[in-house]
């Protein structure tokens, strides 16, 4: 249907509330100024959402986009992929059939970093020391990714590897930014997120699970402007499938919902990821898709009302990555659309709900 009009619906407001019954018209893939006009599709009273957005996927296949896409997500952003080429041509050819992807391609680490040693990324993504980051910027700009991403892992035992300086992070951050880049930064830690606020990172992504962030440096995150991507289900499947003989009685999911917790509290702008993955070198494996409808709720456990997580997952996801063309039900914006039967902002499980998906207003077979 080149134009067709959704009626008897209650669509999401910028005010992260549902609006009145009422209806919205798709024209060409794109949501239009004046309703009416076209087929009628009947809501039949359920409540309209932007497509979802998932800020933290691993894609390892196109039909993992399929997936996602039944499941409401009309884009994934990829942080960090070995097949960076065969992801960039999906990109540049986008579908109807699957969610809309953008990604960083590949993760700048510490020499021996586990990207390298273990997940197999090539030895060129580790950073030798902040005269590298020069080099490494300019070689993943030939990759042409979206944004960039930076690692900072934890050095928990003395024969693991060094994690990237402070200087180093620094000048790639500040590389990056000279470049027009955005840059995620993967930290774990409250060591890990001081290093990533301290180097200007955009996004940092992940909550600690070994120690809870402080207030303080909470207070700070938010001052700064820089967005949080909790992972908080990928946090949590990664601690149930944790085996080692002593686990430390620190380590435990209640610090990243605290995490989480003291950053919404602070005001710390929160988007929605899930590092949804198939990977086998991944410390889990988390379902795509699904797995979106599972972080709306764990945030909604950590304190954001379902509004402000629905947010997370749309319009404040959107803003943070750039994605200024979708994100919200407005004039000119991307037909990218989830229905729902029952309303989520007084009961977030209702987002599995799913009525109806449009991806630049094209219906996805339910």
């Amino acid at each position: 249907m080149s134009r067709f009009t959704i009626t008897n619906i209650h669509p999401f407001t910028a005010a992260h509330t549902f609006g009145p019954l009422g209806s919205v018209t798709v024209d060409n893939g794109v949501i239009t100024g004046s309703t009416g006009g076209g087929e009628l599709v009947d809501g039949r009273g359920g409540y309209l959402l932007p497509g979802l957005i998932d800020t933290h996927v691993h894609i390892g296949h196109a039909d993992e986009l399929t997936t996602a896409l039944h499941w409401g997500v009309t884009t994934a952003l990829d942080m960090g992929s070995k097949r960076w080429d065969d992801l960039r041509s999906l990109r540049d050819t986008e579908s109807d059939t699957r969610a809309d992807v953008r990604g960083v391609s590949h993760p700048a680490c510490a020499v021996r970093g586990t990207a390298v040693r273990k997940m197999g990324f090539p030895a060129s993504t580790a950073v030798r020391g902040p005269f590298d980051a020069a080099r490494w910027v300019a070689e993943r700009l030939r990759q042409d990714p979206d944004y960039l991403k930076v690692v900072l892992e934890e050095r928990l035992l003395p024969f693991q590897p060094r994690p990237l300086s402070q200087d180093t992070v620094t000048a790639l951050v500040a590389e990056a930014h000279r470049a027009g880049k955005k840059v995620v930064v993967h930290a774990a830690s409250p060591q890990a997120y001081a290093t990533a606020l301290a180097a200007g990172a955009d996004v940092i992504t992940h909550a600690p699970v070994s120690a809870a962030l402080p207030a303080d440096l909470a207070g700070r995150i938010a001052a700064a402007g820089t967005a949080v991507s909790p992972t908080m289900v990928m946090m949590r499947t990664a601690l149930e499938n944790l085996c080692v003989p002593f686990k430390p009685k620190s380590l435990h999911f209640g610090q990243t919902v605290a995490s989480t917790t003291a950053l919404h509290t602070a005001g710390v702008p929160i988007v929605l990821g899930t590092d949804a993955n198939a990977d086998p070198s991944s410390p889990a494996r988390v379902a795509h898709g699904s797995a979106v409808h599972e972080e709306l709720a764990l945030l909604v456990s950590a304190g954001l009302t379902p509004a402000d997580a629905l947010a997370a997952a749309t319009s404040r996801a959107a803003t943070t990555f750039g994605l200024h063309d979708r994100g919200v039900i407005a004039a000119g914006k991307r037909a990218d659309l989830l229905l729902v039967a029952r309303d989520p902002t007084r009961d977030i499980s209702a987002t599995r709900e799913i009525a109806g998906v449009w991806k630049r207003g094209v219906a996805v077979p339910r």
